[in-house]
């Protein structure tokens, strides 16, 4: 019995070793290259996706940038009791600046040398932006009249001169042309930032007025 009882250990030991040796094998080549075609379509549907989740995100700041470097120009005419200008140079929708600087004159953004009287200063410090630093650069305007200047009354802060009467707005556009963010201008000063286009609307931002204008690109 006991002799018997041994074989019978042996046996089973070795049939559970061959049981794990054959359950332990690797991966065949062909189950290799399933995998990898399947990883490669995966990061090939993941990658514009993500991208237009960055552009997104990118009009977004960018708008909200533009909005709080003129709600600083306004807030600045009413702290320093003096007029404040916004001067937009504006050559194409890919190729624009915009400079903030004390008085009613307006000033150059491409100018850089500090010393010139055109240069953008307020109190000495250089404000200025331009498509160059930003990531999404395609820009629209309206209601910036010729010379594309505001000027901020210290009064208040509401739009000076000619500008009173009238509404001002730039949009922004993503490089895919997917999303679209709208600064708004109001004569009262009240700066707003909403989505001038259903089809490029951005969420957490509500929908232009009816009579804001239909920017083409």
């Amino acid at each position: 019995m006991s002799t018997q009882r041994g074989y019978n250990l042996r046996s089973n030991r070795r049939n559970n070793t061959m049981k794990l040796k054959s359950t332990n094998r690797g991966f065949t080549l062909l189950e290799l290259m399933i995998v990898m075609v399947i990883i490669a379509i995966g990061v090939a549907l993941a990658v514009p996706s993500y991208r237009d989740v960055i552009e997104r995100r990118e009009t977004t700041s960018q708008a909200e940038q533009l909005s709080a470097f003129i709600a600083y120009a306004q807030s600045e005419a009413v702290k320093t009791n003096e007029m404040i200008s916004i001067q937009l140079t504006y050559t194409n929708p890919n190729d624009w600046c915009i400079g903030a600087s004390e008085g009613d004159s307006g000033c150059d953004c491409e100018e850089t040398n500090s010393s010139a009287s055109t240069f953008c200063s307020i109190s000495g410090v250089a404000k200025t932006m331009s498509s160059s630093t930003q990531t999404t650069s395609s820009m629209a305007t309206q209601g910036f009249g010729l010379d594309k200047t505001l000027v901020f009354d210290p009064i208040r802060g509401v739009l000076a001169g000619d500008d009173i009467a009238d509404e001002h707005d730039v949009v922004l556009q993503s490089d895919n042309e997917h999303w679209a963010l709208q600064v708004h201008i109001e004569p009262t000063g009240r700066i707003r930032i909403c989505n001038p286009d259903s089809d490029k609307a951005v969420p957490g931002f509500q929908a232009c007025p009816p009579s804001a204008p239909v920017f083409q690109f």
